[in-house]
């Protein structure tokens, strides 16, 4: 009979008199603890570490050190790889450098000119540097505007705003950096914004350089600031939305797409959230227990107005879901370089 993936061993009660008399106190702590929050103690993850060691943030550094080694050598007693190690958190914290890594070898294959091929190359360029090497959410980065990404001449840096507030280096020698690929996509948004026809763009993707080249740092004065940074187009690189709205930018899925397009061949699959609703759907709308009562087949138009209910009801509920999850992410990554400075003088 299969173990069920989800199944958790019982912890070994005789671990803990197997542990020095000194890491006893630290590692009883940390069982009742994650007893408490409903994690596993025994393996332990890195983050399950970072959140124990965050819950009391008076404590002082030596203790919580005390309390890492405790963990650890339990974990070694028990045959376990010990999660509170530079090399466990650098291996969660690395992610991104990895992605950001993968982002750039896939910006310097993309072209830069041709038509449509400049246009969707330039602006999926900008979409990878903006999520995989920026940070900025996918969910958000079709609510950037033009005026939201400025270039700072004087600082060398990149300012992105739209309640993000971040400011990147310009990397101004580097054809693929974070100013190229604004810059090399910022030309072509105002002529989109100029004139909203193919006509207008197509000649200057054509007369474009076949390989991306260094442009010279100046400041850029945008048509525009409030139209949409990255707007939606179809398949010929004509704009889909309706004649004078600048406005609307990529949808979260559209942006999603376009990673994994880009990203899925060089071996970095980006989870999608649709996968994991839907089966928050469908766990929800299980039943409990096998109905063995005969369940009349609703009419048409009954069946019309649940399935429209059923879609309002999981719209309000999981409405919210992608800024709790960009929430999470952002508060994990700054629980994670904390515990990195906490352990760097660990043994």
């Amino acid at each position: 009979m299969s173990t069920p993936a989800n199944f958790e061993r019982p912890i070994d009660g005789s671990l803990i008199f197997r542990l020095p008399a000194s890491h006893r106190g630290d590692w009883r702590l940390f069982t009742e603890w994650c007893a408490a929050f409903e994690l596993a103690p025994l393996p332990a993850s890195a983050v399950t570490i970072a959140r124990f060691l965050d819950f009391e943030p008076g404590a002082a550094r030596a203790t919580l050190r005390r309390r890492v080694s405790a963990i650890n050598a339990a974990h070694r007693i028990a045959g376990h790889i010990p999660p509170g190690t530079l090399t466990a958190v650098r291996g969660l914290l690395s992610a991104r450098d990895r992605h950001a890594q993968a982002a750039r070898r896939v910006i310097r294959q993309l072209p830069v000119s041709g038509w449509p091929a400049g246009l969707f190359g330039r602006r999926d360029a900008l979409v990878l540097t903006l999520v995989c090497r920026i940070g900025i959410p996918a969910a958000r980065v079709g609510e950037l505007r033009c005026g939201d990404m400025t270039v700072d001449v004087a600082g060398n840096v990149l300012r992105i705003g739209g309640g993000h507030d971040l400011t990147v280096a310009l990397e101004a020698d580097d054809p693929y950096g974070g100013y190229a690929v604004f810059s090399r996509w910022a030309t072509v948004r105002d002529l989109t914004v100029r004139r909203p026809s193919p006509m207008a763009w197509a000649p200057a993707l054509h007369t474009a350089p076949a390989r991306a080249s260094v442009p010279e740092v100046s400041w850029h004065e945008h048509y525009d600031p409030d139209a949409a940074l990255l707007p939606t187009f179809d398949r010929w690189g004509t704009l889909t939305a309706p004649i004078g709205d600048t406005t609307t930018g990529l949808s979260a899925r559209a942006v999603s797409a376009i990673l994994h397009t880009h990203l899925r061949a060089p071996g970095r699959p980006i989870t999608g959230r649709t996968a994991w609703t839907t089966g928050v759907l469908e766990r929800r709308a299980r039943p409990a227990e096998p109905i063995v009562t005969p369940v009349p087949v609703p009419e048409l138009d009954d069946t019309y107005d649940d399935g429209v209910g059923a879609r309002r009801r999981a719209a309000a509920e999981l409405d919210d879901l992608d800024e709790v999850f960009d929430a999470l992410d952002h508060q994990m990554t700054a629980l994670l370089a904390r515990t990195e400075q906490l352990l760097e003088h660990t043994d």
